[in-house]
């Protein structure tokens, strides 16, 4: 059985030839599982704990070990398929042998889900996006309706609000969802690659490159959805293929005269207004308009107030299971101050700090005690003791209850000035700040 840890880049490792493989699982748009057997130790990336829905939770991962541990020692397998009982996708999966003076000493093994066809119509992801406010129930129909049909998409929203699960939805609605949804971070991605990374390249091309040459995204994801996200970082020779791409269809390899039909929907992402860099002339209009088909704008947490304890409880509830806890809700104070934080973060944000309050809770509700330190300290200023109230509302009703005592006429007002200790004319100016008026007059007959 092996020892199986999440791997983080900030680690190292005292073997430099062991640092360098875990390194490279940084460099894979594909979840990756790295079995060292001379340590008897597995480490998983990021990536591979999308694809099992997972990262504190091993249970999942370890299973899947389990099941593809007897092809570890035959020749390379390649796209190989297992389906976990606990996972409604298969799994596919590719294993290259790692050697050493000719002895198999490490495994690299990339992981990928593949959509059952077999689903229902109501789908997986869609439901994944949790929301009742308004604003989320209109986007959530309108995705519904777009789905279906193979228009260009463009999602605007901050960080952390959720534009790859919206796309993942659009793709598990469309009559394209048995192909493949493939993601490409434009940002994370070098310029100088980024052409390689999409449409690949002939063997040979250049130096350096794969003996056998390079599949691109848009080819891997014929037939199905490529998701373009950080699209604003794309240069302007990028931007030029792209809008190719998107106008005739076709793509051309690197180191190849001939072009190849590829069959994609496109669905971009951007957190950034590109109406105004189309207006600076740092993005193509024309590639803008072929983007901004049917254009989305993902609401911030703070646009949609009502959905925040909501996500909270569906978090809480996701969690009690992988800490093995029994938590039922927050306390009235985090839920004041759950009201109040700006979330800049969004959904990300929220999400971290539940997790980071899970770890250390122990009793029925999230209290402040296990929220973290930063996050108390940026949001208590903001909370009203109770009790306590403000200054100009204590004027504003000393000077109310003042006027109903010596009269609203001048002669009342003059008092008023006196008793207070201020001018009249302060006095004037007081009542129109507060809009203050006499109380109705009452008939006693």
């Amino acid at each position: 059985m092996f020892t199986l840890k999440y791997y983080d880049k900030k680690n190292t490792f005292d073997n430099s030839i062991l640092d360098k493989y875990i390194n490279i699982m940084d460099m894979y748009d594909r979840g990756v599982i790295f079995f060292d057997l001379i340590k008897n130790a597995a480490y998983f990336n990021e990536k591979c704990g999308n694809v099992f829905d997972t990262y504190s939770d091993m249970s999942k991962i370890e299973k899947f070990i389990d099941d593809i541990e007897k092809d570890f020692y035959k020749d390379d397998e390649k796209n190989k398929e297992v389906k976990l009982t606990d996972l409604e996708d298969s799994i596919t999966y590719t294993i290259k042998h790692l050697t050493e003076e000719k002895k198999i000493k490490y495994i690299l093994c990339t992981v990928e889900k593949k959509a059952n066809a077999g689903n229902s119509k109501e789908r997986k992801y869609l439901s994944r996006i949790i929301g009742e406010s308004d604003v989320m129930l209109n986007l959530k129909e309108k995705v519904k309706i777009v789905g279906r049909y193979d228009s260009t998409i463009l999602l605007l929203g901050q960080t952390g609000t959720g534009k790859e699960l919206f796309a993942k939805a659009i793709h598990d609605i469309s009559p394209r969802r048995n192909k493949k949804f493939i993601v490409v971070n434009c940002g994370a991605i070098p310029d100088s690659l980024l052409e390689s990374e999409l449409f690949g390249y002939e063997k040979g091309a250049f130096t350096g490159a794969n003996s056998n040459g390079k599949v691109g995204k848009f080819e891997e994801a014929d037939g199905g959805t490529i998701f373009l996200d950080e699209i604003e970082n794309m240069s302007q020779f990028m931007q030029n293929k792209i809008l190719r791409a998107i106008e005739d269809r076709k793509i051309c390899k690197i180191g190849s005269n001939k072009e190849v039909g590829v069959n994609v929907r496109i669905i971009g992402a951007t957190n950034i207004e590109l109406k105004k860099m189309v207006e600076e002339g740092k993005f193509r209009k024309d590639l803008y308009y072929r983007l901004n088909v049917i254009c989305f704008k993902i609401p911030s947490l703070i646009e949609r107030k009502d959905d925040i304890f909501l996500i909270s409880d569906y978090l809480i509830e996701k969690y009690c299971k992988v800490f093995k806890k029994n938590i039922i809700g927050l306390s009235p104070k985090v839920k004041k101050l759950f009201n109040i934080h700006k979330w800049e973060g969004n959904v990300r944000e929220l999400r971290n700090v539940i997790e980071y309050a899970m770890n250390f809770e122990n009793s029925k509700y999230i209290t402040e005690a296990s929220l973290p330190n930063e996050f108390i300290g940026e949001n208590e200023v903001r909370i009203k003791p109770e009790g306590i109230v403000p200054i100009e509302e204590m004027e504003k009703e000393v000077l109310r209850k003042t006027l109903d005592w010596f009269g609203w006429d001048e002669a009342g007002k003059i008092r008023v000035a006196e008793a207070l200790g201020i001018s009249r004319s302060s006095v004037y100016r007081k009542i129109a700040k507060y809009h203050l008026e006499p109380p109705d007059m009452i008939n006693i007959s």
